[in-house]
C-alpha cells in the first residue's frame, strides 16, 4: 500500500514527520500542517486512515471547552486526539469486522488500526456506561438509511439525537461542512466555530467546523 500510494518522484513519505514511535499523530502547530504539500499531506491521510487532525491550538481550545469535566471520546478511531486531550476513548471498532474491511477493500480506503487503549464500546452505551459530562465526536458518521434519507449516514453510525438525551451537559462534534453540516442534529440549538486553525483531510478546509450543544 504505501508503495502503492507514495513511492513517487512527486509525493513524499510524511510517516516518519507525523507519527511518532506509537503510532499516534505527533501534537503540531497548524502551521506545521499548513506548509506541507497538500498533495503529500492528503496521501497520508489516507494511507494512515487519518480524518480530522489535532493541532496543539485545537487541544487547548477543547481543553478551555472541557473545563476539568469529566470527557470521553466516542468513534476515536486511531485515538490521536483523546490521546492528546488525556480523555478515555471509546469506538464501536466497526472496522475491525470482516464484511467492512471487505467493503473498504473495494472502495481501495485503508481500515483503521484501533489501539488497544480504545476500549471497544457503541457510542450511546458508552456514554451511558462511563456517565460522562462531556462527549467528543471527531467525524463521526449519524446513523440512518442512506437509502431513505438526503444527508450523509449509515446503518452502523452514531444516534446523535438520542446521544443528547442521555444527561450530558456538553456534546462537542469536529468535522467540515461538507461531510457533517446537514446532520439531523444541526436542528437543534448549538454553537458553530470555524477557526483557521483547524485542519483535517478535507478538501476545503475553510469549511472545517467545531460544533458545540450545550444543556
Amino acid at each position: 500500500m504505501r508503495a502503492e500510494f507514495i513511492a513517487t518522484n512527486d509525493l513524499k513519505d510524511l510517516s516518519n514527520d507525523l507519527l511518532d514511535k506509537n503510532n499516534k499523530l505527533k501534537l503540531l502547530p497548524s502551521s506545521y500542517y499548513r506548509n506541507l504539500k497538500w498533495e503529500d499531506f492528503r496521501v497520508f491521510c489516507h494511507c494512515k486512515a487519518r480524518y480530522g487532525i489535532p493541532t496543539t491550538e485545537m487541544i487547548e481550545f477543547l481543553k478551555s471547552i472541557i473545563a476539568g469535566r469529566k470527557t470521553i471520546e466516542i468513534g476515536a478511531g486511531n485515538g490521536d486526539l483523546g490521546h492528546h486531550l488525556g480523555i478515555h476513548m471509546t469506538d464501536s471498532k466497526l472496522q475491525n469486522r470482516p464484511e467492512i474491511q471487505l467493503e473498504y477493500m473495494l472502495m481501495g480506503q485503508p481500515t483503521i488500526d484501533y489501539p488497544e487503549e480504545v476500549e471497544e464500546l457503541e457510542a450511546i452505551l458508552a456514554v451511558a456506561t462511563h456517565k460522562p459530562q462531556v462527549v467528543i465526536g471527531s467525524w463521526v458518521t449519524t446513523f440512518g438509511n442512506p437509502e431513505k434519507v438526503k444527508h450523509g449516514c449509515s446503518l452502523y453510525g452514531i444516534n446523535e439525537n438520542r446521544l443528547l438525551d442521555l444527561g450530558i451537559e456538553t456534546y462537542i462534534l469536529i468535522g467540515n461542512i461538507d461531510l457533517h453540516g446537514d446532520k439531523p442534529i444541526m436542528q437543534k440549538g448549538h454553537d458553530e466555530y470555524y477557526h483557521d486553525w483547524h485542519v483535517s483531510r478535507a478538501k476545503v478546509q475553510e469549511n472545517n467546523r467545531i460544533w458545540i450543544w450545550n444543556k
